[in-house]
């Protein structure tokens, strides 16, 4: 029987699972949940408005569903292929699982559902075979958020894409990013196996915890597998690509497959949405649409990446990048120096964008354009006040999440494209924030 825990996208039949969550409390919608045809409801505690045979009431709402996801894979005997890293750990996960979903029956996470709620959500509703692979991207806001997710689904294989100062909000330092993303190295036995990025020091440094075997993956000295072993031309844009690569490559090997099958798995790779994804734009204009998240190393290859392109004009859109601590300010200047360099118009949104604007000398202010957020800037846009796409321009859209910058590639997208099939945050309840 299905889990649901959204009544949004509830179907008739589904159980709905109450979650409490930090803006809501998911036990207020359960009246709505049988209304809307669920068959009944997991909660925390007894409702007085619903019939007692239609509640079953357990300690934790997310910890049932969480036992029922590893039951699953535990009566399955999957594998767990677990990644996670500060950057690219979705587009890795893809690119693993495109590998050995050709010699193996695999699962993947779906989305950014890197959390212990969402992986348990997604396993839960999955049918599992046996001995199927579980491709799993294990995110992390706090220390011990993958140490809990690893307790409930044990990793086989563990991959760290690298170590870069995301959240350093909550973390505090780069130290403090290493030591939450080395507890998927730690949740290994001595049988598992840990594939880490050996150009990234604190990535490397995290052999030292794993109790089973590790495959280094890197242009570095003593690494296992390196870019000679990725014999095929890749379809994706950016340097970060052959990292990606490398990093599917080492795991289907930790696999037992050879290098020839997978070198013709990799051809098959796709950009995501919102991960440096070629796109056409309109007036036959070309857009990266790089919107999907960003951080100061993602967004420094991302405009690399709009300096190779070819192009006639190019135009860099850069939205705030966000929880990035005490040096958030410096960093955003200095994106917005780089922007300059790479491209012939930049424009920015963002309070914190505004105010690298105001810090930044006034000849490198007369090439900026700043606005308040995506929203203004996308509706100036879309009326034609401050840019219009002409053939032969190359378009960079990037931004962290919360500056939902993919309202700007939605105006500039080609008219023909569905937005909803190519962008990310297209669903009604993005749309309606």
């Amino acid at each position: 029987m299905p889990y649901s825990t959204d009544t949004r996208t509830l179907r008739p039949g589904d159980t709905y699972v109450a979650i409490r969550g930090e803006r809501y409390d998911g036990h207020d919608f359960a009246c709505e949940a049988l209304r809307k045809g669920a068959a009944n409801v997991i909660a925390e505690h007894p409702l007085s408005d619903l019939p007692p045979d239609r509640v079953q009431c357990v300690q934790n709402t997310e910890l049932y569903l969480a036992g029922i996801a590893r039951d699953k894979i535990v009566s399955a005997q999957c594998q767990v292929i677990a990644i996670t890293g500060s950057v690219g750990k979705t587009s890795t996960k893809n690119a693993i699982a495109t590998v050995l979903a050709s010699a193996f029956p695999v699962t993947a996470s779906s989305g950014n559902l890197n959390t212990l709620l969402g992986l348990a959500l997604t396993l839960a509703n999955s049918d599992l075979e046996h001995e199927s692979r579980l491709v799993l991207e294990m995110g992390a806001t706090r220390k011990g958020d993958i140490e809990e997710i690893c307790t409930w689904f044990s990793p086989h294989i563990s991959v760290v894409t690298n170590v870069r100062g995301v959240h350093l909000e909550t973390f505090g330092s780069l130290r403090g990013v290493q030591t939450a993303k080395s507890e998927i190295v730690l949740a290994l036995d001595g049988h598992g196996i840990a594939c880490l990025n050996a150009d990234d020091p604190l990535t490397r440094e995290m052999q030292d915890k794993c109790r089973g075997r590790t495959v280094l993956f890197g242009r570095s000295r003593n690494s296992h597998i390196t870019p000679q072993h990725i014999t095929v031309q890749l379809p994706l844009l950016g340097d970060h690509a052959l990292y990606i690569a490398m990093a599917a490559f080492a795991v289907g090997r930790a696999a037992g497959m050879d290098g020839l099958a997978i070198n013709a798995a990799l051809r098959h790779l796709k950009a995501e949405k919102g991960r440096l994804r070629r796109l056409e734009a309109r007036n036959g204009a070309l857009l990266i649409d790089d919107s999907y998240n960003a951080s100061p190393d993602a967004t420094r290859a991302a405009l690399q990446v709009l300096r190779t392109v070819e192009a006639k004009r190019r135009i860099a859109f850069l939205g705030d990048m966000l929880e990035l601590g005490p040096g958030e300010l410096d960093a955003h200047v200095n994106a917005v120096e780089e922007a300059v360099e790479a491209a012939d118009l930049v424009f920015v949104a963002g309070d914190i964008m505004k105010i690298a604007f105001d810090n930044l000398p006034p000849a490198v202010q007369s090439r900026v354009c700043a606005f308040d957020n995506s929203a203004t800037l996308s509706k100036d846009l879309e009326a034609g006040k401050v840019y219009m796409p002409e053939r032969g321009d190359t378009i960079l859209v990037k931004g962290s999440q919360g500056a939902r910058m993919e309202r700007i590639s939605k105006v500039l997208l080609a008219e023909d494209i569905p937005p909803e099939e190519v962008l990310p945050r297209q669903s009604a309840s993005w749309l309606a924030l």
